[in-house]
């Protein structure tokens, strides 16, 4: 019987905080940093690595954070974090077809390019949406022969912590 509970109460866990990221996951679009890049799925199948974390879990994350004051202060001002990483083996170019398209996008949205590398079958994209009132989003987008690699941070992002934040949810920019 104990393990019988023990079994339900797992499920019923799993089952909360799967319907808890779908719901996150929506709420995630509204905010005016959010950026789609799910057409790479047609493409490349399936991320191996996609994150979705909303303000619910982001909140658990800086509460969990609270031994380091640098992590839990980036993470308390950030209302969503998304990563998708795609392996291209070696067909990197609808990747840099999306990478192109998201950079109109973002530049017709008045979002600011703050670095952009094209070199030797490198392609690296940093954007930022900002207005009076702070940074509301951060874009990374990185092509390479390998990976295929978006991420998308909603909500107050001071720049110059944007190394930590990417430290913290453990992605590698090429």
């Amino acid at each position: 019987m104990k393990y019988t509970m023990r079994k339900l109460a797992v499920g019923v866990m799993m089952v909360l905080l799967a319907m808890s990221a779908t719901a996150e996951e929506d709420e995630l679009k509204t905010l005016p940093g959010y950026v789609k890049f799910e057409s790479l799925d047609e493409v490349y199948g399936e991320p191996k690595v996609r994150v979705n974390v909303g303000g619910f879990l982001l909140s658990l994350m800086s509460k969990a954070a609270k031994n380091d004051p640098e992590v839990a202060a980036v993470l308390e001002g950030l209302e969503g974090v998304r990563i998708n990483v795609y392996s291209t083996e070696g067909a990197g170019a609808p990747a840099i077809d999306e990478l192109q398209n998201a950079k109109n996008l973002l530049l017709n949205q008045n979002w600011e390019p703050i670095v952009q590398v094209n070199e030797d079958g490198e392609n690296a994209q940093v954007f930022i949406k900002a207005d009076r009132e702070g940074v509301q989003g951060v874009t990374v987008m990185a092509v390479d022969e390998e990976d295929a690699v978006f991420v998308n941070i909603l909500g107050f992002v001071d720049p110059k912590h944007l190394g930590t934040i990417m430290d913290q949810f453990d992605v590698d920019l090429l």
